[in-house]
């Protein structure tokens, strides 16, 4: 019981120190410091490399869902845009570019 609480206790101080921005190592020498033993800083930094990827994929798929929204607008922009006669350069150029790089740039952020 009174590794549970002191591994909850670290992992929080480790949240702590992930919401101000710090990095792994800047983490585990801080956690060194309080006393935590090798093999539940072990466990604390594979938290911590969840947390991390769990944001940075949360991030990545709101920009592929923007990045598809662009996309999808550009389509059906250049079908009324074409219908009305008006110039669809905007609508199938820009709107497709833009979405394209959202889009990929979600992708990286996820896969990475």
């Amino acid at each position: 019981m009174e590794n549970q609480s002191s591994f909850h206790t670290y992992l929080n101080t480790a949240k702590l120190l992930i919401e101000q921005g710090r990095d792994n190592a800047f983490i585990e020498a801080h956690l060194t410091q309080q006393g935590v033993d090798s093999k539940l800083m072990v466990e604390i930094l594979e938290q911590v490399k969840r947390i991390r990827n769990a944001k940075r994929t949360q991030n990545g798929s709101m920009l592929v869902l923007a990045g598809v929204v662009l996309l999808g607008l550009g389509f059906v922009s250049c079908i009324f845009l074409h219908d009305a006669g008006a110039s669809v350069d905007f609508a199938l150029y820009g709107l497709t570019a833009i979405g394209a790089i959202v889009l990929i740039a979600g992708l990286a952020m996820i896969f990475h």
